[in-house]
């Protein structure tokens, strides 16, 4: 799989660059954060080779307060693109000049020059663009791309939305199986070995609540104890500084 990062259209232009079609034309384009691939995403990349994706989170630049808690890291998220046959990823490194790209220019210099794109998939409610003008009427303003709304994808007996918010809740609850479901996988995180053999996962990550999971550390069946600290306990041998994926399947208490 291809992983390209993007530059700033206004960058490109100043350089002296012009706008100029991708040279791999006619390509379908999924646009979205994706965080964590879950099933309501797979509903927007089906049928689509490339994905347009965001790192780090919008929100990190324009609202930090507002961030939400991730659901994977980029490795794990690209892992999971792979396995659905996404051929191509392009990365928009989000930054403030980004944030003052327009929605057309987003469009014409991003999604079909850099691109190619002839067919677009979206998200119900998706946003774009400097102050987020963008709207997915404005995709279907351009007779060049052909545009592809994907409504929110419901589940279980409430038919209640698939969505990350509501995945972390799950997380956030403790309920690591209920969230697999939705995720298409188990919960799987990175984390780093501290002195005392605990792993440390960044605050950055969505991490169950406290207590005991059945799961894995790399491919080692393990127990799970989450403690207060965000800390998680283990009980397989690892070597201090080694940076691991944490899995967790089963809620154990």
């Amino acid at each position: 799989m291809e992983v390209l990062s993007l530059a700033v259209p206004q960058e490109i232009r100043s350089a002296g660059g012009r706008r100029t079609r991708g040279a791999r034309s006619r390509a379908t384009v999924a646009i979205g954060t994706f965080d964590g691939v879950h099933l309501g995403h797979r509903q927007v990349l089906h049928g689509c080779d490339t994905v347009l994706t965001f790192d780090p989170h919008p929100l990190q630049v324009l609202d930090p307060r507002q961030v939400p808690s991730l659901l994977s890291d980029r490795r794990r998220k690209l892992q999971k693109l792979c396995s659905l046959g996404i051929r191509r990823v392009a990365i928009v490194p989000f930054d403030r000049a980004w944030s003052r790209v327009s929605a057309e220019d987003f469009i014409e210099d991003v999604v079909v020059d850099q691109l190619g794109a002839e067919f677009v998939s979206v998200g119900q409610g998706f946003r774009f663009g400097a102050r987020g003008a963008g709207t997915t009427t404005t995709f279907e303003q351009h007779p060049e791309l052909s545009t592809r709304v994907v409504p929110l994808v419901t589940w279980g007996p409430a038919r209640e939305p698939i969505s990350s918010t509501r995945i972390r809740r799950l997380i956030s609850d403790g309920d690591v199986e209920l969230a697999a479901d939705l995720l298409g996988a188990p919960l799987a995180l990175p984390a780093v070995v501290s002195d005392d053999g605990r792993l440390l996962i960044s605050h950055e990550y969505a991490l169950p609540a406290p207590g005991l999971y059945l799961g894995y550390v790399d491919s080692r069946p393990c127990a799970l104890r989450v403690r207060q600290d965000r800390t998680v306990e283990v009980r397989v041998t690892t070597r201090t500084g080694t940076h691991v994926e944490v899995t967790f399947v089963k809620h154990a208490s």
